[in-house]
């Protein structure tokens, strides 16, 4: 697949069996991951979490939505794999979200491309940040906070994959 195809091949998966993504594909994933353009080129500044046990994963779904309207869901859809990125303090306003949104679309199209369903997780930042036994848990270094992750497996069914809405982006040209 090129990679228009892949952008428009991705689906978010909704509901993931807890089969764990095999070592050769997560490490491409991960590769694909390391590729993105980061803002002043501080690599040293991210850092990648694979978190494959159930019940961490469960642990930082239920900080995240502990006290919101959607508590108790699991956020995770009962994925086998979890991929968190986290940063360090950013020298710009905001250059830790945007280093995370490029990162976590390179993990979901490569994904993609190694027949990996997938979905993006934002909102357990907050709850999980907020937590420190769980980062230590998840061994997040001193000093990184998460800023986003992504669930990686195999969805339960088709219905898992959550149909794409048709999308109409406004496009101003000046020229």
């Amino acid at each position: 697949m090129g990679v228009l195809e892949v952008i428009e091949a991705r689906k978010s998966t909704r509901g993931f069996t807890a089969v764990p993504v095999p070592e050769d594909k997560l490490g491409a994933i991960l590769k694909a991951g390391g590729e993105a353009p980061v803002g002043l080129g501080k690599y040293d500044a991210i850092h990648f979490t694979v978190i494959q046990n159930p019940g961490l994963i469960a642990a930082i779904s239920d900080a995240a939505t502990k006290g919101t309207e959607r508590e108790g869901l699991d956020i995770y859809y009962g994925a086998g794999t979890v991929i968190v990125v986290s940063s360090a303090a950013q020298p710009a306003p905001g250059l830790e979200y945007s280093n995370a949104g490029a990162i976590t679309q390179n993990f979901l199209l490569a994904a993609t491309e190694l027949g990996i369903d997938n979905v993006y997780i934002f909102g357990t930042v907050s709850g999980f940040a907020n937590a420190p036994e769980l980062l230590q848990k998840a061994g997040i270094p001193d000093g990184f906070k998460p800023v986003a992750s992504v669930a990686l497996g195999y969805a339960e069914d088709a219905a898992a994959r959550v149909a794409k809405v048709p999308r109409s982006v406004a496009v101003n040209r000046v020229g």
